[in-house]
């Protein structure tokens, strides 16, 4: 079986060097749907699914589970080593959908990375509009709701893996990778 893995965070926390490192240390190929969507427009626009894709958009809808699997059915043929997947599934029906495909194609969900900000009042404390201030705890609070759920769906405490981290964040990289093999190796 291949390695699938599973990255998601709070909101206000920056993943790109946790992606990166995670990709490098563990030859993983990240899947973003946010970019498997703008692949689609740029490269097949007028594919069926990037028309389906569009009319959604169009409507102001959020896509269909069936839409975003489809998305990752295509490109799981080009991946030979791991994959490395960013903020999805969210809900029980789309990881019964993601583990249902990945099974398909060879890969096996094996690690979930929750990345977690710790000090959010430093954060909010650079805002003075009270009003931005608690849009930014709503949403803060709402991803950290989703990041339980994701954790109690995978319901695998041996595969979950919590980064807590301060903002900013000023971790240097072999501190992350330290923190991550560390994380790991325990798992």
């Amino acid at each position: 079986m291949k390695h699938c893995q599973i990255i998601t965070s709070t909101t206000f926390a920056s993943q790109d060097i946790f992606e990166k490192i995670l990709e490098e240390t563990f030859n993983l190929t990240k899947v973003s749907i946010q970019l498997l969507i703008k692949n689609k427009f740029i490269n097949e626009s007028n594919s069926d699914l990037a028309i389906k894709i569009n009319r959604y958009f169009q409507k102001g809808k959020v896509l269909p589970d069936q839409i975003i699997i489809e998305l990752i059915k295509e490109k799981l043929p080009k991946i030979e080593n791991g994959i490395l997947i960013q903020g999805y599934p969210r809900t029980k029906k789309q990881l019964n959908l993601l583990t249902e495909l990945l099974k398909k194609h060879g890969f096996e969900i094996d690690r979930l990375w929750i990345l977690e900000l710790q000090n959010l009042d430093k954060l909010i404390s650079e805002y003075e509009n009270e009003n931005l201030t608690n849009q930014i705890i709503e949403k803060f609070k709402l991803t950290i709701n989703q990041n339980r759920k994701i954790e109690k769906l995978i319901g695998n405490s041996k595969i979950t893996s919590k980064i807590n981290f301060d903002y900013p964040i000023n971790w240097k990289t072999e501190k992350i990778k330290a923190e991550i093999m560390a994380m790991h190796n325990t798992g």
